[in-house]
């Protein structure tokens, strides 16, 4: 089932789009990020097929196909580790770890902001997912439903 994530809040249209393909049985894409001519540059470390698009979906919009674990590692490469220095392979591969690290750095000297909340409550998810208390299906979602909020809302705060 795809994901969806948004790594801006610009309401323009997407005019590049980049595809990576993949020859898997269970699907044929593993992305799909679209961004306007002013966001592109967030497409800078995302490979896949270039092509400009005339009047695409809104910008910011990643549409992804990939395994959870495989999410949340680019979650982590591409934004969690920039934003606090922590991401799972720091804690011997522990997502609930490395997000309790990074929202206890983004609280550390002030009150925690929508972005670290929605990080708590991801690492919170996690633990239960962990622990066998939440389904590993319905916590994988719900983590990555967090994950993806606190990155909207992050991109909020930097003007994406």
């Amino acid at each position: 089932m795809p994901v969806l994530r948004q790594i801006t809040t610009c309401t323009e249209s997407s005019t590049v789009v980049i595809e990576r393909g993949v020859r898997a049985r269970d699907r044929s894409v593993d992305y799909r990020l679209e961004v306007c001519r002013r966001h592109r540059w967030l497409a800078d470390h995302w490979t896949g097929r270039r092509r400009t698009v005339d009047a695409g979906g809104r910008c910011g919009t990643v549409t992804d196909y990939r395994p959870y674990a495989q999410i949340v590692r680019s979650h982590s490469d591409l934004w969690l580790r920039a934003l606090t220095a922590h991401g799972p392979e720091d804690h011997d591969g522990d997502l609930a770890a490395a997000l309790c690290a990074g929202y206890e750095f983004l609280t550390s000297h002030r009150e925690p902001t929508g972005v670290a909340t929605a990080l708590e409550h991801a690492a919170r998810v996690a633990e239960a997912v962990t622990a066998g208390t939440l389904p590993l299906a319905e916590g994988q979602a719900q983590v990555l439903a967090a994950l993806s909020m606190a990155e909207t809302l992050d991109a909020k705060v930097r003007g994406a």
